[in-house]
């Protein structure tokens, strides 16, 4: 196996070196003239412009300005104009001035595309003489000039052999000045891929932080004592912000208009914040392994430099280059934690050290990329990714353990909680916070948003009338059989059975309850076919579904309790399944529900008023659900919803004539339309 790795090790830098032999050079600009006349876009792909530009400083120069040109010099792109030195004077970071690059291209008049990266802190750029970009507001003094930070991306058709650049640039708000990344040149094609790619990927890095930001806060939430799952939330989330901020910035490209010092600031809080949350993340995960000195003293100094956001901008980005010896005290501490909980086997250890390590390099190369020793970019939000990958293999990891731990050893206390599960339903206890029957007290209750559904064997007594007690016990059961496998898969379970009628709760997802409706009269028609073959009844179910808030616990004595769900939530699902019989429905739920599930699952419903319902001092609007009906029903409703709804709200606004027409008209198409009949029937009275 080693030799196999050895192999693949030697071959990957062998393909390395050969492809690094073998790419041909790019052009780089000398004295502001880049050649690229013998440069195919097509085969060769895209170019940075990097190398000497034409510099001006102090001079906002447009194309025409060029005529009669200033007295001129040269600086590296990409790079930032502090301590470049102009006529013996070394230059700060605030100031203005204006860049020139000529292009020699084929002459092939194509399209081209170039990337203009974020600038420090605001721009105009011409191709040639056309104004084509421009970012904030170019100004010579902080008065006049607006920031902004956003790259773009410019397209333009190209007429003889030669391409002028021309770059304004002015900055008043940021510690440093002038055009720190790289421009890219290629064809429109390539541009446009190149735009999608770094977009497709920013937007990937902030959605993938953003749910793992929520899914630790989750884990937290569900269990306060892993608090380390609460400060690599936190960690995420400050990342997060700082990717929107940084390499497409699509935050600035929603909205244009944000506030330049807010931004900076959202960007500045990860950086600074960020790592003294990490060492809290690394405590946590290994205490036996941490210096608490070492740790406070990275913690306190984060926390220091994270006060100067409350001044404006310029002080944060001042204090950068300082901060970064604290991130790197921070960062070689982080690992010293690390490489010791690795050196004495704590679980995780390895896992966390390689994340970690991937971190440790990104964020080095942040800080030469800022520093402007190196031209990258910035790679902290990669590096986090891989982090948070290692993470959720850590945690995964760890509650396999602990389940591997759990059987092993509680495997009796499983048997009779199985046997307790047959009378007490597990999720009930599970709700309560409990982990076995013996923990539940009178009075145990919880609060919490669920979906109820009731279900009711329609003319009940007049079927058991005809059966023995015998009889009628394995009829219930025979149907209760076939309901209880569909609750359960459908992420529900039954909190009681009522003798001929069942109550079920499901708390994940309210549309998990529609399924089960319709599962359950799909289900149903098999069972008819049976009854029907054996000469016996044929069977129908009202189901009534609502959702809400409402308290689950105990009550009764202390010799006798018995677990039940209260609130007006319950009282309304039980009432909407009474009146499935009122209406002729199969199901019947709630405005609210309706509300909660009809953009996540597709169902078929019609408005059937109104109604009142005991202890609501107002009104409830109830609605069907016909999806699931036989298909001659369905059609038939689905033709007549229209006009029966418009019935309705004819009944509803005492045009009693108007309704009536409309709900004989219903009827003509569905002729057994209890629904109809009804309102029929009650107009008539009234008119």
């Amino acid at each position: 196996m080693l030799s196999y790795f050895r192999q693949l090790i030697f071959l990957f830098l062998l393909s390395f070196f050969f492809t690094s032999c073998t790419e041909e050079k790019k052009p780089t600009a000398e004295k502001g003239i880049l050649e690229a006349s013998e440069w195919n876009f097509q085969n060769k792909g895209i170019i940075p412009l990097n190398g000497e530009w034409e510099f001006y400083w102090n001079h906002l120069l447009d194309p025409t300005d060029f005529i009669t040109l200033p007295t001129k010099s040269y600086i590296e792109i990409p790079g930032v104009w502090n301590g470049q030195v102009i006529d013996n004077v070394k230059l700060p970071g605030s100031g203005f001035a204006t860049y020139r690059l000529l292009i020699k291209t084929s002459g092939n008049n194509e399209r081209l595309g170039i990337r203009i990266p974020f600038h420090f802190t605001a721009y105009k750029l011409w191709i040639n003489d056309n104004l084509l970009a421009e970012n904030g507001k170019v100004g010579t003094s902080k008065e006049e000039m607006i920031p902004q930070t956003l790259p773009q991306y410019i397209y333009f058709d190209t007429e003889g052999n030669e391409i002028a650049i021309t770059l304004q640039v002015s900055n008043f708000y940021f510690d440093k000045g002038g055009t720190p990344a790289a421009y890219k040149l290629g064809n429109e094609n390539q541009i446009k891929k190149m735009h999608l790619r770094q977009f497709a990927i920013d937007l990937f890095l902030t959605g993938s932080l953003f749910i793992m930001a929520f899914y630790h806060l989750g884990l937290y939430y569900l269990r306060r004592k892993e608090i380390s799952t609460l400060y690599f939330s936190i960690l995420c989330f400050l990342i997060m912000l700082r990717t929107i901020g940084l390499g497409e910035t699509f935050l600035i490209s929603l909205y244009p208009e944000f506030n330049f010092e807010i931004y900076i600031k959202l960007i500045f809080l990860g950086a600074f914040l960020g790592p003294s949350i990490f060492t809290l993340f690394i405590e946590n995960l290994f205490p036996e392994d941490s210096k608490p000195i070492l740790g406070k003293i990275s913690i306190y100094m984060g926390v220091i430099f994270s006060l100067s956001l409350l001044f404006p901008a310029k002080v944060s980005t001042f204090l950068l280059n300082p901060f970064y010896l604290v991130l790197a005290f921070t960062l070689f501490y982080q690992m010293y934690v690390l490489i010791k909980a690795t050196w004495n086997k704590r679980d995780g250890a390895l896992i966390a050290s390689v994340g970690m390590f991937v971190m440790f390099l990104a964020a080095f190369n942040d800080i030469l990329f800022d520093s402007q020793i190196i031209n990258s970019g910035y790679y902290t939000q990669y590096g986090l990714l891989f982090l948070i990958f290692c993470q959720s293999f850590l945690i995964s990891l760890r509650f396999s353990k602990a389940f591997t731990s759990v059987e092993n050893l509680s495997q009796h206390i499983l048997k009779i909680y199985k046997a307790n599960s047959r009378f007490v339903p597990s999720e009930f206890l599970s709700f309560l916070g409990k982990e076995s029957i013996v923990d539940v007290h009178l009075g145990d209750h919880v609060i919490k948003d669920m979906t109820i559904f009731f279900a009711d064997i329609r003319s009940f007594t007049t079927i058991s009338e005809s059966m023995t007690p015998e009889e009628n016990f394995n009829f219930i059961n025979s149907i209760l059989k076939r309901i209880s496998p569909i609750v359960r898969k459908n992420n529900g379970f039954i909190d009681k059975f009522m003798g001929d009628s069942i109550m079920a709760l499901f708390p994940l997802d309210p549309k998990d309850a529609i399924t089960t409706a319709g599962e359950l009269l799909k289900e149903l028609e098999s069972f008819n076919d049976i009854r029907i073959k054996s000469g016996l009844q044929k069977i129908d179910i009202g189901i009534g579904i609502n959702s809400g808030s409402l308290m689950l616990g105990t009550i009764g004595e202390e010799e006798r309790m018995d677990g039940t769900v209260i609130s007006d939530a319950v009282n309304l699902a039980s009432r909407l399944e009474s009146l499935t019989k009122v209406y002729g429905s199969n199901i019947i739920v709630s405005e609210h529900l309706l509300k909660e599930v009809s953009d996540n699952i597709r169902i078929d419903y019609r408005f059937l008023g109104n109604v009142q319902i005991k202890g609501k001092s107002g009104s409830v609007a109830i609605y069907e659900i016909f999806s699931f009906d036989e298909s001659e029903i369905f059609k038939a409703k689905l033709k007549t919803k229209t006009n029966f709804e418009k019935a309705i709200n004819c009944y509803q606004n005492k045009d009693f004539s108007g309704a009536k027409i409309l709900f004989e008209g219903v009827l003509e198409d569905l002729p057994n339309d209890k629904a109809a009949e009804y309102y029929l029937d009650k107009v008539s009275v009234l008119i």
